[in-house]
């Protein structure tokens, strides 16, 4: 999956928990298993990008 594929599951998981809670993690993590990965990638590129 991209980085992409991580914000469009971030945001779909926030359809279920509106904040940042442990409940919203476990939601995203059943969603997108390594998303670690890719929010790492995001943190450290994302005002690299140009959308």
């Amino acid at each position: 999956m991209s980085t992409v594929d991580y914000v469009i599951t971030h945001e779909l998981a926030h359809l279920k928990h509106l904040d940042h809670s442990q409940a919203f993690w476990d939601t995203l993590e059943m969603l997108y298993p390594e998303y670690e990965k890719q929010k790492e990638c995001l943190r450290l590129n994302g005002r690299k990008l140009n959308i």
